[in-house]
């Protein structure tokens, strides 16, 4: 069941999930769910979550949303939206 890169249960074994779950914070390795042999989900460690976050934002392409900041077609100003609705 372990592996040197991460640790595997099947879903319906439950007690081994709460025996990694119960000792988190000192797992070193992700827990792999698996049914009928399949993988379905896996349970992270903060350290590897945070990893992970960073591996999508390294690959994210934040040039759209940084030209869409800058974009002000249609939009209307405070004041001229507080006397169209009568303040």
């Amino acid at each position: 069941m372990d592996n040197d890169e991460y640790k595997e249960s099947d879903i319906r074994d439950a007690t081994s999930i709460q025996g990694y779950l119960d000792s988190i914070e000192n797992q070193k390795n992700e827990l792999v769910l698996t049914s009928g042999g399949e993988m379905i989900g896996a349970i992270l460690t903060a350290e590897q979550y945070d990893w992970f976050l960073d591996k999508i934002d390294e690959h994210q392409d934040l040039s759209e949303i940084s030209k869409r900041t800058k974009d002000q077609d249609g939009t209307q100003s405070l004041d001229d939206f507080k006397k169209e609705i009568g303040e």
